[in-house]
Parts: structure tokens; sequence; C-alpha cells
């Protein structure tokens, strides 16, 4: 596979992703959050609004408490011919109240807008509730109860970094396909960590979030018309990428520009196939 391209090959059933791009050299960013807070699920304490306190996942019993963080894209910048190379989240971890002991703590997408003054465990905003008390979140299919998009179990010592790959959900805000109301971090029962906000005095504990971008055509994004089960291909801009196909992979005639129609639509490029149409494998190339 040359550097730049995805590949897809689906049947009339289904559509599966073959592989990534190769990475180049990449650009990286340093972002700090543009909001963060705790919420926290006490009895008693569901009102309560932690807007420039710690930062945490504690669990034991009753006591659940999770973060809520928010970092503005918009200095992210993907030219034509760039797209996202990785994007890792890092807070500073606390252990006073505490360490991991090992406990899953999973990064979903919020799926509302919220504000720091307004965040409590029941309510997104002053004015505005949760639907579910502790954040409204969903997962790498959409829904709450889907998988989340990073996990840690790390141990980590007072005061050390703990990390989390979220490529996945950083990509969807910058290519588009989701908005960005930032990120739900939680955990479960016997996980004591807290983390440094982004008002500390400590530069170097600040949350960030390290993004870096490479050279190569928008990733090629696959979804499906529940109504009519037909295949939607979609990628960031229009006319900054050239769809391509074959009939198969190593054998076989080369890849050729796709006689598909492509209309544009917000700001991104969509063919539709027919679930009817033969097995293709599909990519893009840079125009």
């Amino acid at each position: 596979m040359r550097p730049g391209t995805t590949r897809f090959r689906f049947p009339a059933a289904g559509l599966a992703a073959l592989c990534w791009a190769l990475r180049l050299a990449a650009a990286p960013y340093e972002l700090l959050p543009a909001k963060d807070a705790r919420i926290l699920g006490l009895p008693g304490y569901e009102a309560a609004n932690f807007q420039q306190d710690m930062l945490s996942v504690y669990t034991y019993g009753e006591n659940v408490q999770r973060t809520l963080l928010q970092f503005d894209l918009s200095q992210v910048v993907l030219a034509p011919g760039e797209r996202l190379a990785s994007a890792t989240l890092r807070l500073s971890a606390s252990t006073g109240f505490g360490g991991s002991n090992g406990e899953p703590m999973e990064v979903y997408a919020v799926a509302r807008p919220w504000t720091e003054e307004g965040l409590t465990w029941q309510r997104a905003s002053v004015a505005s509730p949760w639907t579910t008390a502790g954040g409204d979140i969903a997962g790498t299919d959409g829904v709450p109860n889907s998988p989340p998009f990073a996990v840690s179990t790390a141990s980590p010592a007072d005061g050390a970094p703990v990390t989390w790959d979220v490529g996945e959900l950083v990509d969807r805000w910058l290519e588009g396909v989701a908005p960005n109301h930032g990120l739900l971090l939680k955990s479960s029962e016997g996980n004591g960590l807290t983390f440094t906000q982004r008002e500390s005095a400590s530069a170097g504990l600040r949350p960030g979030l390290q993004v870096a971008t490479e050279p190569g055509p928008p990733r090629l994004r696959v979804g499906r018309e529940s109504a009519t089960g037909d295949v939607v291909l979609s990628w960031r801009g229009v006319g900054t990428a050239t769809l391509q196909e074959r009939a198969a992979i190593g054998t076989g005639p080369d890849w050729v520009d796709s006689a598909l129609t492509v209309v544009p639509a917000e700001g991104r490029s969509v063919v539709t196939v027919s679930p009817a149409a033969a097995w293709r494998f599909y990519r893009l190339r840079s125009n």
C-alpha cells in the first residue's frame, strides 16, 4: 500500500476497513483545556459545582466522581494534503486519596454542550439538565453503551502523567463528522485517583492534549443509510482528494479514479454506493 491511502472493501452485506495510512513526519500542537471540571454523584453533592477544583475519577461506593474537559481545536488547521497523525490526552495524577489500583479509566465523548460554571452531576449548564445524571456520553458507536474511545489501566505514582490515545475521537472532531463537546473521563469501583486542573499554578502539571498532523489525504469515512442499506463514503473537504477503486489487491488491475458521483455536503465530499454493488476496494489520493 502506498503512503497516504486508506482502503475499504465491501460486499452487499457489509463493509470492512483493511488498513490505515503509513504515517509520515508529524507537526505537533500542545493544547491546554478551554474548560475542565469534575462532577460528584455523592448524595447531597449532586447539585454542587466544582469549577476550579481538582479533577477526579475517584470511585468508592456512592462517591462517584467524573471529569469533563474540552479543548479548542480551532488552531489545529488541516490544510489540503494534511490529516491527523495522533492525539494524546495527558493528565497529572495525584494519589493523595488513593491510587488507581489498575481500574480502567475510560474516555467517552460528551454528547451535549456544557459550561464550567453550571456543571453538576445533574446539569450540563445552569439552564440544561443532563438527560442521564452523571453526564450524557457517547462511545465509538455513537451511543452511551458502546465501547469507550480510550482506556488506561495505569497505576501512576504521585505527580506522574497518565495518557490516553484519543486519536479516533479527535479525528472525528477535526474531520467534522462529530461535534466537539469535549470528553468525559470515568472509572470503576476502587479507583482513588485525582488529577491536577487547568487552573494549577504548576504549568507542567496542567492537563494537555498533544496533537500531531501528517501529510496525506483526508480519512475515508464509511457509514450506512439505515433506510436503504446504501453504503456512504465521505471525506473532509471538496476537491481535496479523489476516490479510487479496484476489484482486488495484490494482483489484477491497478487503482483507477472512481466514476461514482461525488456530492458536496456541508464541507464534505459524499459518495453513495448501492448495497447491490460488487465487491470493491476504495482509497483516497490527494489532489
